[in-house]
């Protein structure tokens, strides 16, 4: 990456993303987190996904990278270039019929470097 993706482009090396796992286990969906209770709440309230899912969530927000273009880019000194890109995540169990558009935030610190997650959450 020689400069910053522009909205509509495709979050740059999507399919080497990381830190999905780790993020959403420690954060998105951990009910126990300080800050990370609201967003774990929506996603079990709102499509029935909790911790138990979060092979699914993974895997949702990953092909969603692949395929949804950047919604927005912001420069962030010392941390790089951060990159939103909403990925619609279908619901499960008896909130299956829910498809919700989730908001994602990927860091790219350096140049070339692949994209890591920095937070995922239910959002208009």
């Amino acid at each position: 990456m020689t400069r910053p993706p522009s909205i509509g482009e495709p979050l740059p090396r999507a399919a080497e993303a990381v830190g999905l796992r780790r993020k959403l286990s420690t954060y998105s969906l951990d009910p126990a987190h300080e800050s990370g209770v609201p967003k774990a709440r929506g996603f079990e309230l709102i499509l029935g996904i909790t911790i138990r899912d979060i092979g699914y969530l993974e895997g949702a927000i990953q092909t969603g990278a692949l395929m949804a273009p950047v919604s927005g880019v912001r420069i962030r000194p010392p941390y790089g270039v951060h990159c939103e890109v909403r990925v619609p995540v279908r619901g499960l169990g008896a909130k299956a019929g829910r498809v919700i558009e989730v908001r994602t935030a990927w860091e790219l610190a350096v140049a070339d470097a692949a994209p890591r997650l920095v937070t995922a959450f239910l959002g208009p």
